[in-house]
This record gives C-alpha cells, sequence and structure tokens, in this order.
C-alpha cells in the first residue's frame, strides 16, 4: 500500500499517450510539409530547474530537474527529435542521409519548466505563433500549386 506522505509520485501513462498520439497525427501529415502539433506540460515531473516545496506539515522538499526517480522530460524528448523544449517546431526537418532525404514531424514541447502552472494567455500566445506558422506553410504550398499551373 502507498503511503499517503510519500513526496515523490510515480507519473501515469500520460507520457505513453502522447506518443501515441503524435504518431497517429504524424502519419495522417505525411503530405504536409508541417506538423503543428503541440504539448503543454507542467508539474514536477517536467522541470527543467531545481525547485523547492513546502508540504503541508512545513517541511521543505527539493525537486531536483535532473533526478531520473522524478523528470520525464527525457521521455517525450524522441517526440521531438531531441530538438529543444519550448521552441516552435512545426516547420518539418529535412536530413539528408547519403542519397535519401529523411523528413522529421517533430511535436512542439513547451514546459512551464519551474514547476508553475500554465497561464492561458501564454498558451494563446503559442497556440498563435503555431497557427501562424502553419498558415505560412500552407501558403507556401498554394503558391507553389498556383505558379505550376
Amino acid at each position: 500500500m502507498a503511503k499517503n506522505n510519500q513526496d515523490l509520485m510515480v507519473p501515469g501513462n500520460a507520457i505513453e499517450r502522447s506518443h501515441k498520439n503524435i504518431f497517429e497525427i504524424a502519419n495522417f501529415m505525411l503530405s504536409e510539409l508541417h506538423f503543428p502539433y503541440v504539448i503543454f506540460l507542467e508539474g514536477s515531473n517536467f522541470l527543467t530547474e531545481n525547485i523547492s516545496i513546502e508540504r503541508p506539515d512545513g517541511r521543505i522538499v527539493v525537486l531536483n530537474y535532473d533526478s531520473g526517480a522524478l523528470n520525464r522530460l527525457d521521455r517525450l524528448s524522441s517526440a521531438n527529435y531531441g530538438m529543444p523544449f519550448n521552441t516552435n517546431l512545426c516547420v518539418n526537418k529535412f536530413i539528408k542521409h547519403k542519397d535519401r532525404t529523411i523528413m522529421l514531424q517533430a511535436a512542439s514541447i513547451y514546459t512551464t519548466g519551474n514547476g508553475s502552472r500554465w497561464k492561458p494567455e501564454e498558451i494563446f500566445d503559442i497556440m498563435l505563433e503555431i497557427s501562424e506558422t502553419s498558415l505560412q506553410m500552407l501558403g507556401r504550398d498554394i503558391f507553389k500549386q498556383i505558379t505550376k499551373k
């Protein structure tokens, strides 16, 4: 039986579900040059710096961002090919390898990083930027189609 006063809690399957969702949408968008998939993370499992938390009993618990028992950012970094977090990665990347070109569809993963909560206006600003990038990529496609005729 789990202790009610434990300081750390093992995360659930939300990360695995995120990977499944990312891959399903990526397959749907294989013919596109952009991938507007965004994930917003918050909480102690997605820290980018150490924080201290005061428990109800007054004890101070230090949460280390690089603790393997706590941080789960490394579990999601494969969804963006190890590219930076908190970055608009909506435009697909193309990697040349020998005689091949490989398209990478990276999820844009945003985290509050210090355990704080997202503010609605922060989410709005990020979603607006992703939307504008998507529309620019769609506009390029339309322009290419028009100029071919």
